[in-house]
């Protein structure tokens, strides 16, 4: 059986040669000496040595540009292919050209044409007798001896003057089409595309040249015609974009006005805005004034202990924060539009026809619009993504078809030099420092450069996942820092949950932190019950103020005073006006009257009447049942913080207790929006079974960085895309309210910066945690998540459970029964007291409980 080898497959996507520029001036220049060698041969300049010698009087001295080789050269190529001898030097420059601007390789065919160009040019003029005035230089005729020898000789004899002159015609075609890739179909293509473009513009120019147009009588009568171009989703305001413009009349045979459209637009979004301006005011100062304010509103004392404590608290600095050095450099033109070209080319390749659009430059990739024709699929660009990866050589590619709220389809490639987002420019940014959102955090920049503040309390949960080293814990530290530089410790407090140990450590002296920064995964859980519970007694704060939600019960007593203020002036408004007269009068009237007692004197009541009440004391004969007795009253502050949940890594919670934490992270997201409760996930396994449906159904607001595959895209945003990015902060970001992902490079903050940040909050107080905490390991107490309905009797009960399993040195619902004599209701309490105390952990399986504390 003949075995056939493997053909290898060669590349077009090979890597550029370094030699590349080299030989493109090496070609310009040795065609740029040719031609000058050709445009100045003199006969005379031969030497006399020199065999071919057409002139009997040389020359003294060389007249050629090149000298006496620039002679020879030239007066030998002529003799040789006449006058087709000017298409070699034109062919070199073209290599050379392209060589230098678009990297192609000059292939063996492109010399093959050249070369059937320069045989077919010498026959042509050989066969229709051009240039018979140089005959004197030209012995063999216009196309020297190669022209008179395949021209005369072979086609004349054949096929005659005009057969020769059309097959020759043919044959210096098909070499321009090798040499210069240059096809005339093509060319006709675009001349007849273009070519009624330009006569329109052409007699709209002479209309006005002629003063046709009246542009003054234009203005007074209608509207000046505005500029005919593609407008983008930014140019236009809503009320300009759901009304057309209409048809102006036209009278005397006027021609409507039409233009050339723009060229497509590059936009350099990625430069720095300069926000160092002195008179800018800090956002330290203008925050600190707002909190100054609110606490001068506040009742004295009504904020509790939290405002007694952080009244002096100020706002960190933002010149804590560093801002980057300058180094980035400009783009390049010239690099983004031969980019561009390459889209269109490629995609001309498979026959999709596009024109292109703009080209967007963000910090981390280039946005490249191209206009599909009419009756054109986008799904057809969609799927030629590999193709065009291969063509612009580019690591990862992405495909927007279209582009959201566009008429266009978005390629967007990577940058070769990524630029970083410096988290003080997006902190000083004025969305940021006056915008409308109550939790503003900064998250990045779009593609346009515009800046991407999201509003946590509208989320009102994140969900962040990505793979390691992607920046998911970049953006997690970017959160956080903004929320710090906005709110003090008696209006937000965190409560941050590090499974991991080294993430959120640095956060562990924050005076904002309501319960320590959590790293057992078993005590999660805990921290999470703790979580809901505050939220069930914000409801009933709630529910006994007569409020609905966070912002109205904070903004209560404000409300109050300002009903109470224009009560008294209502009240001051309608008081009597002291008149004698009045008065007098009245009081004799009253006179006059004669006395009737419409009520008793609440004196005298008869004695019996109390007797009766007396005896009957608490006995109730009636019906009517009594009134319950009241609870005790729960101690409402003035206003209350918001509480910020941050879970680093969700994954390793679920695989602590994946029920009871899917159970608690659904209840907080399913209800603490209200109470002013928001939730933050962060995982780097974006798996289904950690990312459940139940988590995901409660939280749609997600970013997510890149992923190893689009199944864990989806699983983050539902669908694909994630995989594509490019890592290094690169994400896509889902915002409150909307379904499509906006791509975006997220905030950078260094460990220096975060550093600072927080060395400025721990000088001005130490945190006040809401639950007891060990002064020695630092850790929470046993009891900090009290309050679970334990009476007294059940904690003699729980003293001898407690006792039991210090002396089994393990714990279970069996055991309890069996050593108590308890039933399996009683015991199965027990042991659930037990794990919200945090003294063991959660059931799993048959399993004993896991003892979570010393028993000694």
């Amino acid at each position: 059986m003949k075995k056939t080898r493997p053909q290898r497959s060669r590349s077009t996507d090979e890597t550029v040669s370094p030699w590349n520029d080299p030989l493109g001036f090496l070609l310009l220049i040795g065609a740029a000496m040719f031609m000058l060698a050709l445009l100045s041969y003199d006969p005379g300049d031969l030497p006399g040595w020199a065999p071919l010698v057409m002139s009997d009087q040389a020359n003294t001295v060389t007249r050629n540009f090149i000298g006496q080789t620039g002679a020879i050269v030239a007066g030998y190529s002529l003799f040789l292919m006449g006058m087709a001898t000017y298409l070699v030097p034109i062919s070199l420059m073209w290599f050379g050209v392209c060589k230098l601007a678009n990297k192609n390789r000059i292939t063996r065919s492109n010399w093959l044409g050249v070369v059937i160009l320069v045989v077919a040019g010498a026959s042509l003029l050989q066969v229709n007798g051009l240039f018979s005035w140089r005959d004197a230089h030209l012995p063999h005729g216009g196309g020297g001896a190669l022209g008179s020898f395949v021209g005369d000789t072979l086609f004349m004899s054949l096929f005659g003057r005009v057969g020769a002159t059309l097959v020759l015609g043919l044959i210096y075609l098909g070499g321009l089409i090798l040499a210069g890739n240059l096809h005339p179909l093509r060319l006709l293509e675009e001349l007849r595309r273009e070519l009624p473009r330009w006569i329109e513009l052409c007699r709209a120019r002479y209309a006005l040249a002629i003063g046709s147009y009246d542009e003054e009588e234009a203005e007074e009568e209608a509207p000046k015609p505005t500029r005919r171009r593609r407008t983008t989703k930014a140019d236009l305001s809503p009320a300009d974009t759901a009304e057309t413009v209409p048809d102006l009349p036209l009278s005397n045979g006027e021609l409507p006005l039409q233009f050339e459209p723009e060229p497509p637009k590059i936009i350099d979004s990625s430069a720095r805005r300069q926000l160092h301006a002195d008179d800018k005011p800090r956002l330290a100062e203008v925050w600190g004034k707002r909190r100054a304010q609110k606490l001068e509103q506040a009742p004295h004392g009504s904020l509790g202990n939290l405002t007694v404590r952080f009244k002096n608290y100020t706002l960190p600095e933002l010149d804590l924060l560093n801002w980057p050095v300058e180094d980035a450099k400009p783009a390049d033109k010239g690099e983004l539009l031969a980019t561009q070209n390459t889209i269109v080319r490629t995609l001309a390749a498979f026959g999709i026809t596009v024109e292109p659009g703009d080209i967007t430059r963000g910090p981390a990739i280039t946005r490249y619009e191209i206009r599909p024709s009419d009756g054109l699929r986008v799904s057809r660009i969609a799927n030629l993504d590999a193709d065009l990866a291969r063509a612009t050589r580019a690591e990862r590619i992405n495909i927007l078809a279209p582009i959201p709220g566009k008429d266009t389809v978005g390629i967007e490639l990577p940058n070769r030099e990524k630029i970083a987002v410096p988290i003080r420019e997006l902190l000083e940014d004025d969305l940021f420092q006056n915008g409308k959102a109550r939790l503003p955090i900064a998250l990045g920049k779009d593609v346009y450069g515009k800046t991407i503040i999201g509003d946590l309390a509208a989320m009102p949960h994140l969900l962040v996942a990505g793979a390691t080293g992607s920046g998911k814990s970049v953006c997690i530290n970017g959160i956080i820092t903004s929320l710090l530089c906005r709110f003090a410790p008696d209006e937000l407090r965190f409560i941050m949950v590090d499974p991991k140990v080294v993430e959120m450590q640095t956060y562990e002296d924050l005076p904002h932190l309501a319960l320590p920064v959590v790293t057992d995964p078993k005590k999660a859980l805990m921290a999470l019950r703790w979580v809901v519970k505050e939220m069930e007694n914000r409801y009933q704060m709630f529910a006994q103020e007569g409020c609905r939600n966070f912002e109205t019960f904070n903004n209560r007593n404000r409300k109050r005073a300002e009903k109470a203020q224009a009560a008294r002036a209502a009240k001051a408004a309608a008081s009597p006006i002291e008149d004698a007269t009045v008065s007098a009068a009245f009081t004799q009237a009253a006179q006059d009257e004669p006395s009737s007692d419409i009520l008793p004197d609440t004196d005298e009541i008869d004695a019996t009447e109390e007797d009766a009440v007396e005896r009957i004391g608490h006995d109730w004969s009636s019906d009517a049942t009594p009134a319950p007795p009241k609870k005790p009253e729960m101690v409402i502050p003035d206003t209350l913080p918001y509480i910020v949940v941050i879970i680093d890594e969700l994954a390793d919670l679920m695989q602590t207790a994946p029920a009871d934490i899917e159970s608690a992270i659904a209840r907080i997201t399913q209800m603490a929006r209200a109470a002013g409760i928001h939730l933050i996930v962060a995982t780097q396994t974006p798996r289904a079974e950690v990312i459940t449906g139940v988590i995901k159904a409660n939280i749609p607001t997600r970013i997510a960085f890149q992923v190893a595959s689009a199944l864990d895209s989806r699983v983050i945003l539902d669908r694909k895309g994630a995989e594509n990015l490019v890592g290094k902060g690169d994400m896509l970001y889902i915002p409150p309210g909307s379904a499509q992902p906006t791509r975006s490079q997220g905030a950078l903050v260094t460990d220096d910066e975060i550093h600072a940040i927080v060395d400025r909050c721990v000088e001005q107080g130490q945190p006040l945690f809401d639950v007891p905490v060990n002064d020695e390991t630092g850790d929470m107490e046993d009891d900090g998540f009290g309050g679970d309905g334990v009476n007294e009797e059940e904690e003699d009960m729980l003293e001898q459970c407690l006792e039991v399993i210090r002396q089994e040195k393990k714990a279970s619902t069996s055991l309890l029964q069996r050593r108590l004599r308890l039933g399996y209701g009683r015991a199965a309490r027990m042991m659930d007291v037990l794990e919200d105390r945090g003294i063991i952990g959660p059931a799993d399986g048959a399993k004993p409980r896991e003892i979570l504390v010393h028993m000694d």
